[in-house]
């Protein structure tokens, strides 16, 4: 995971910004940043709407420093920066573990890109969320 540097946010506004937020501390806990993301609601956006139950959407996907794919996330609507919902008007709410269970092998993903609360996750970090973490229903 590599910190997001941008202009500094204003107070956490749910369980997972205060995780994101404490992530850099000594005593942090990456596993914690981890969980809350899989069991919080996050958002991503797309230039589709939903039609209907089965409906498919391609949420934007954004290039990181070295020139990679990533999906971009947000912790919170708010967070969503103008320039994204430019390109990508829709924002979409779904869980954490939805994303890491629907993404490519090739995808990594950043969350709040731009944003003192964020950060990217390439795609093997991805992956071994994937083979680390499983729903507690699935054990």
């Amino acid at each position: 995971m590599t910190e997001q540097t941008g202009i500094a946010d204003p107070a956490p506004l749910n369980d997972l910004e205060e995780k994101l937020a404490t992530g850099n501390e000594p005593d942090a806990n990456p596993v914690d940043v981890i969980l809350s993301f899989l069991n919080s609601e996050v958002y991503i956006i797309s230039s589709d709407g939903i039609e209907g139950e089965d409906s498919q959407v391609e949420p934007l996907v954004l290039a990181n420093s070295e020139g990679a794919p990533v999906l971009a996330v947000f912790s919170h609507p708010t967070r969503v920066d103008q320039q994204y919902l430019e390109a990508a008007p829709n924002v979409l709410g779904t869980q954490g573990a939805a994303i890491i269970a629907n993404i490519g092998e090739e995808l990594g993903l950043v969350i709040n890109p731009g944003a003192a609360y964020g950060f990217e996750i390439n795609p093997e970090g991805v992956a071994n969320i994937k083979r680390d973490f499983k729903r507690a229903d699935e054990q």
